[in-house]
């Protein structure tokens, strides 16, 4: 079995994909993590996750707050899944990180707010 992992920077220095798998016989395997991270307020943060943990193939969206939106992509190809959540993340990431980003700074707000 081959391990391969990656670091893609998207240029912004706080913009990142990290992909792990690993293959056997030159065919996909086990697709460990393909995530999208972003540096907000000091902290690296998870910010969309595809994984096949639980059992299936699947995408994780993060809240601020820890929780994660679970959505299912069949796939029964490792190898286009793979390739399917990294052309994902890299066409959709500013907006995957709007999105977070608004929800952390509500939640920031609401804190300070309750004060």
């Amino acid at each position: 079995m081959g391990e391969k992992s990656w670091v893609y920077d998207f240029g912004t220095g706080r913009d990142r994909l990290r992909v792990h798998f690993t293959t056997k016989h030159g065919q996909v395997e086990i697709i460990a993590v393909i995530q999208y991270e972003a540096y907000i307020d000091g902290a690296w943060r998870a910010i969309v996750r595809f994984d096949e943990a639980h059992g299936f193939f699947h995408q994780d969206i993060m809240a601020p707050t820890g929780k994660q939106r679970k959505i299912a992509w069949p796939s029964s190809n490792k190898k286009r899944a793979l390739t399917e959540a990294i052309q994902d993340i890299k066409r959709h990431w500013r907006s995957y990180r709007r999105a977070y980003e608004d929800k952390y700074n509500e939640q920031k707000q609401s804190k300070w707010s309750h004060r």
